[in-house]
């Protein structure tokens, strides 16, 4: 299990301070005061989408309530779904990662996190889910959480979700957001973002949030172009759309990476990575060795820069003896989720081991552990990066 871990002073160039130990994972038990259990409260919007479209549904919190950690759960209704078509996770820092492990329609995601002065205003966690081009319009659904899904409210513990009402959703209307390309990451003045959906025409009227555009395009029924009018982070950036038939749509930008690859390790096959929109070059990821025989450790990795990433992982033992080191090239607005071995030259990892991440582009990273036996993926943070 992710622990204490301290790294001798060395020659490396990641080593620049005598020591290095960070604790990776920390469960709260403190009980709450009289003994009552605090209740998070959680609103998901109602939302309408032609068939083939796209429904974002956004995961809001409605009180000023801090989550540190928790594993929202639902199952969508394939009936009117055929696919997840990306999860993100927010808050203001953009320091927030997680995994969504999807199973046929059931999806867990592990760890997600808000400060609480947003409030309705914006989401804590989106879902993007595409209607089948075969359902029929008026056509509706149900969405919600399960009741089982946990979460930890800092040091003041677990605590549970009070009832909601789920959030309908209705097959119709004129307009759909289906995707933003690029949708994360700091872009430059003159970067053309492409809005992806259905139905746009020179009537639709965009409306952004916090986005200086030089331009605004239509063009065509299913691409908007918006040209940037400054240097800005994309990440989270709020772009609604009507139609003048009073059809809307509000989507939350985020960069929906695209996988590269797949990993030998099976549970890796339904696994989605969610990543911060903070990026590093440079990361030293430990302990990296797993606890137990059924588990395993990793990394994913995302490019949202426009350039290519050349990304080295070097696997290093306790006393700081080279293990394993391998180069891999990330093309811009691409993924990856691997198990350690796959990353560096097939090593496996030993107990006290740690691994070196160097890139040529800032690139989006976390750590995660694997458990065959329980079927989760929990994801941890660097214990160094700039």
């Amino acid at each position: 299990n992710p622990g204490m871990i301290s790294l001798n002073k060395s020659t490396d160039k990641f080593m620049k301070t005598p020591l290095i130990s960070a604790l990776f994972c920390c469960t709260a038990s403190s009980l709450f005061a009289g003994g009552s259990i605090k209740q998070v409260a959680v609103h998901i919007p109602n939302e309408t989408a032609p068939p083939g479209g796209v429904v974002q549904m956004k995961l809001l919190v409605t009180e000023p309530t801090p989550i540190s950690s928790g594993r929202p759960r639902f199952e969508y209704d394939q009936a009117m779904f055929d696919n997840v078509w990306g999860i993100q996770l927010f808050n203001p820092s953009g320091s927030v990662s997680g995994v969504a492990l999807i199973n046929n329609a059931k999806v867990s995601v592990n760890y997600i996190s808000s400060s609480g002065p947003l409030g309705s205003d914006y989401p804590i966690m989106t879902v993007a889910l595409h209607i089948r081009p075969d359902a029929a319009v008026g056509s509706k659904t149900q969405f919600s959480l399960d009741p089982s899904s946990s979460w930890n409210l800092g040091l003041q513990g677990p605590t549970t979700m009070k009832p909601i009402p789920p959030a309908l959703i209705t097959v119709g209307g004129s307009i759909s957001i289906t995707n933003v390309v690029p949708g994360g990451g700091i872009l430059a003045a003159g970067t053309v973002v492409k809005v992806f959906g259905i139905g746009f025409s020179s009537k639709t009227q965009v409306q952004l949030s916090n986005v200086v555009a030089s331009s605004i395009v239509v063009v065509s029924a299913t691409e908007i172009d918006i040209t940037l009018g400054k240097t800005t982070d994309m990440s989270g950036k709020k772009i609604h759309v009507v139609n003048p038939d009073g059809s809307q749509d509000l989507y939350y930008s985020y960069l929906r990476g695209i996988a590269l690859g797949t990993s030998v390790q099976p549970l890796l096959a339904g696994a989605v990575p969610v990543f911060a929109s903070t990026t590093a070059t440079q990361a030293i990821f430990a302990p990296i060795a797993a606890g137990k025989a059924m588990q395993f450790t990793g990394l994913a990795i995302q490019n949202p820069d426009r350039e290519p990433a050349s990304v080295t992982v070097s696997l290093f033992s306790g006393n700081q003896r080279l293990m394993g080191r391998q180069t891999t090239l990330i093309p811009s607005g691409y993924r990856l989720m691997r198990d350690i071995s796959e990353l560096t030259g097939g090593v496996t990892p030993e107990p006290g081991s740690y691994l070196q991440v160097e890139s040529n582009q800032p690139v989006q990273m976390f750590g995660f552990l694997g458990d065959n036996t329980a079927s989760t993926v929990t994801p941890f943070a660097a214990v160094f990066s700039k």
